[in-house]
């Protein structure tokens, strides 16, 4: 899953597959590279909840 910024380029879900491909041991099949279910601000949200979370009293 991309995330951030890079999840708003669309050609990186073409293109990102084969660029992988090159770096994996033979075998081993390309985990697919989707767009965020919550959008572009999911690392946001989570660091927010890790925040809270621990920040409980």
């Amino acid at each position: 899953m991309l995330g951030g910024g890079l999840s708003k380029l669309p050609h990186l879900y073409d293109k990102l597959p084969a660029a992988v491909k090159r770096h994996l041991f033979p075998g081993v099949h390309v985990p697919p590279i989707l767009p965020p279910r919550f959008g572009d601000a999911g690392g946001a949200r989570g660091a927010a909840l890790l925040i809270r979370q621990h920040t409980k009293a």
